[in-house]
């Protein structure tokens, strides 16, 4: 569970849009945040885990959608979701942030 809610890091990334493609091309609403039963539910993931030493700082959190966050599950550093392979990359001179990349 992270301090920071779905909304929040929502508009501080997209701000007014109403819809955003996730990382592995799965469309979210922002009139979906809070409702799980959306299709287009967006929720938050540790890109690396709590469970593995990941900690709940801004850049370790991606919107992502919900069956994006399912299928990832605690994967790290590598992982498969929506018939893609991606991975963690540790941002430049950050000790606890990462960005996805596409895992070629």
């Amino acid at each position: 569970m992270s301090k920071f809610t779905t909304i929040e890091l929502w508009n501080k990334r997209y701000g007014r849009l109403e819809e955003v493609i996730d990382y592995s091309g799965r469309l979210m609403k922002k009139s979906a945040c809070g409702n799980p039963n959306s299709k287009y539910h967006p929720t938050l993931d540790h890109i690396r885990p709590l469970s593995k030493g990941g900690k709940d700082v801004k850049d370790n959190i991606e919107v992502c959608h919900r069956d994006t966050n399912a299928e990832k599950d605690d994967s790290f550093p590598h992982w498969k979701t929506n018939g893609q392979r991606f991975k963690a990359v540790r941002i430049k001179n950050s000790k606890t942030g990462y960005v996805i990349k596409k895992d070629e």
